[in-house]
Order: C-alpha cells, then structure tokens, then sequence
C-alpha cells in the first residue's frame, strides 16, 4: 500500500515538528481529511526535529495506522531549515506544501492553495494569514517587517514572510540555496522567490491561535527580533553579492 501512495502522490505536505506530541494526531486527521476532499492521494511527511517530549512516538502512531504519513527523525535540532530539507529529500511528490505543525495554518486551506495553483501559471502559492488574537505588538512588527521586506527586495507581497506555501519541489530547492548561515530563514521566503524573480500567487487563509505548545516568538522576545533584522540585512548583503541571485532559474512548470 504504502509504495503504491508514493508512485502515485500528488502533494507531499512537510510539516517540521518541535515538541509537538499534542499536535500531531489532530494535524495527521485533519491533513489526511483534506488529501480526501480534494480527491487527490497526498502524502504527509513529519520531521521530528530533536523534539524533547512524545513527539516521536505520536509520529510513529501515525505511520503505523496511514501509510500516508511519513516521518523523518533527527535526533539534535536542525531549525525549521534542517527540517524542510530533510521533508524534501524524503518526500516523493513533485509538489510539496509546507505547513506548520503547530495547527495555526488550518490543513483545510491546503486545498485553497492547492486550487490556486492548478488554475494559476505561477511558480508558488503562498499563504497570507490573517492572525486572530494575536499580541499588538506582534502585529506592528510583523507588519513592519513585511514592509523592510518589500523595500529591501523590490517584492509587492502582503505577507512576504509566511511559510504557508505550494510550488515545485525544485523551486523551493533553489529557494534554500543560500550562501550564509540563518536561523529564521522562514522570515525571508518571499524575499528570496522575488530575488529568484520566481512568479507569486497570493491566498487569504486564517491564522488560529495555538492550541497547544508554545511558539519561540512567544512574549515577544527581544533577542529574536533583534536577530532576525539581523539576518535580513545579512541576506540582503548576500543577494547583492553572490552569483546565484542574480538570474532567475529555469523551472517552468510546463
């Protein structure tokens, strides 16, 4: 059954995970609801990524009742980075999805990006999330930061940073490939699409609060914005010094 899923997969949906064992069985349901409702055979890759509580273990549940579910261990934490790669090298389709396993990306709105991208000639379709109860303070530097992204980066986009998104595996390959060390480069995927001068489709989708687990930006630490303005600028500097930047790849999707 389960080599009959991957020859025949349309979407592979990676999902990196980070002390998630309350998440994963409802983001497993959920996901696997609306691989049904689209009618397509999907699959769903889980990246433990050096998770401190049952995380594992919820994966491997999930592996032994759908054979859908892929999982993916590593035993130290690689960042949301590491787990995207290792979700790519160990999933089958030529499309991927990446979502957060946290549940604040609703797994039924895979279906709206999904759409999108059949009927849209784009290269990625990507999320704008539409937080609810999120902190003020976490709205205006979001909002700022998208706006610095846009400027620096000469993109147009309403929610540049969001990790919400489907293209070609291949795309988001090139997307990764960076010169310099990141450790939120999440923050920048629209920056470097537009960098790519990669075609970008745009889908209003809810943002949910958590319901369980805790997010590193929670209380709104000081450290971590500092370091990703940090980064930005860093990747800034990159983009107008390394070759690799400077033309777009070849990854027509006809």
């Amino acid at each position: 059954m389960r080599e009959q899923i991957m020859t025949d997969v349309k979407l592979s949906v990676i999902a990196p995970c980070f002390n998630e064992e309350h998440n994963v069985a409802t983001l497993v349901q959920r996901t696997l609801a609306t691989f049904k409702a689209m009618g397509i055979v999907g699959e769903l890759v889980l990246i433990d990524d050096g998770s401190r509580d049952r995380t594992w273990e919820r994966i491997t549940e999930a592996m032994q009742k759908h054979p859908e579910v892929r999982g993916v261990r590593h035993l130290k934490n690689r960042g949301i980075e590491g787990g995207w790669l290792s979700g790519l090298d160990n999933s089958s389709a030529d499309v991927i999805c990446l979502i957060d396993s946290d549940l604040q990306n609703r797994p039924e709105d895979i279906e709206r990006l999904w759409e999108t991208y059949q009927r849209e000639p784009v290269d990625i379709v990507q999320a704008v999330r539409h937080p609810q109860g999120l902190e003020r303070r976490r709205l205006v530097f979001s909002s700022t930061l998208n706006a610095i992204l846009n400027i620096s980066f000469g993109t147009h986009l309403r929610d540049s940073k969001s990790g919400f998104v489907i293209c070609r595996r291949e795309v988001f390959r090139l997307i990764l490939d960076h010169k310099f060390k990141y450790r939120y480069f999440q923050s920048f995927i629209g920056a470097a699409a537009g960098v790519r001068q990669f075609t970008v489709a745009e889908v209003d989708t809810t943002f949910e609060q958590r319901r369980a687990g805790q997010s590193f930006l929670a209380g709104f630490p000081v450290k971590a914005v500092v370091r990703i303005v940090w980064e930005l600028a860093k990747f800034r500097v990159e983009t107008l010094t390394d070759p690799r930047h400077k033309e777009r790849p070849r990854t027509s999707r006809y």
